[in-house]
């Protein structure tokens, strides 16, 4: 039995699709030869997790600064600054 190939996120074609390794969260990347880009059929956000949200409100009510907090977490500023504006609105 063969496995379906995804189709292009990019550009919407299956035919041209390969395996292209493995991401860095252990998932298969796929290649499009058509439009030269790679993709993942899934992905995961660190900043999506649930306990992530708790984690970084705790570092903020710590004193931690937003930049100190996205780079020991691994998340992106934007993501943090969203939680902090959240807990000001809150307060």
């Amino acid at each position: 039995m063969k496995k379906e190939t995804p189709i292009c996120h990019h550009c919407a074609r299956p035919e041209g699709v390969k395996k292209h390794g493995i991401g860095n969260t252990g998932n298969q990347r796929y290649f499009c030869r058509f439009c030269k880009r790679t993709f993942q059929t899934r992905y995961i956000y660190r900043g999506n997790e649930e306990n992530m949200a708790m984690q970084i409100k705790k570092l903020l009510s710590q004193g931690h600064t937003p930049e100190q907090i996205s780079s020991e977490t691994q998340v992106r500023l934007q993501t943090v600054n969203y939680y902090a504006e959240e807990m000001e609105s809150v307060c």
